[in-house]
């Protein structure tokens, strides 16, 4: 690929249909998650909940295309709010989905629950953390996904923070985070996992600041 220059800048509300196509390009929404109501909700779960849940929001911009982004929890910042409302609105949401039978809402409500529940058991919701990270394949392997890695690492360091962790699986990112410097910190069942990547493994990654 020829030389591109890259913008790397911090995340604005304009940016959130770009970032919500990325994630749903990323994870095949539309295809794993019937009907499409479902979709449009999963989507919007995943990617505006992550949002909601950061304070450290940067993307990366070509040609005036946002095609890769950044969203972390730094812990010694302040901390991000309206998470529950939003958890509740997302309830309500699933709730009024038409064409899709109530066992099904059901199930995906455990899936939820199951997945939270077994992810705290490895590692404390309070640390820092890669909430969502993503970049069009299109433009990986030049360096765009280090650099908005190592800003969010950076930012950390500089505030006193121990270690990073990310939620990952490992048919799909963990290779990167190793190579990085990540250290696997253990695996988790997780159901959300399964709708995205069938035989897919949950697992949670550490990087060591200090």
């Amino acid at each position: 690929m020829s030389k591109i220059k890259a913008l790397f800048r911090d995340y604005r509300d304009s940016d959130y249909e770009s970032c919500e196509a990325l994630v749903s390009d990323a994870w095949k929404f539309d295809s794993n998650f019937k009907p499409q109501e479902l979709s449009e909700v999963a989507k919007c779960m995943y990617t505006k909940g992550s949002l909601i849940g950061s304070n450290f929001k940067r993307v990366v911009e070509i040609n005036g295309k946002v095609v890769g982004f950044i969203f972390g929890l730094n812990e010694m910042s302040a901390k991000p709010k309206r998470g529950v409302l939003f958890g509740l609105s997302i309830l309500q949401r699933i709730l009024c989905i038409k064409g899709m039978a109530f066992k099904d809402k059901k199930k995906l409500f455990i899936a939820i629950n199951t997945h939270e529940v077994n992810k705290s058991k490895i590692v404390d919701r309070r640390k820092s953390e890669i909430t969502l990270f993503v970049v069009d394949p299109n433009y990986q392997g030049v360096g765009n996904g280090k650099k908005l890695l190592s800003e969010f690492i950076t930012q950390c360091k500089k505030s006193g923070v121990k270690s990073i962790v990310v939620e990952t699986n490992k048919l799909e990112a963990s290779s990167f985070y190793a190579g990085v410097g990540f250290k696997h910190l253990g695996d988790f069942d997780s159901p959300l996992h399964e709708y995205a990547t069938k035989g897919g493994q949950a697992c949670m990654y550490e990087y060591t600041c200090e």
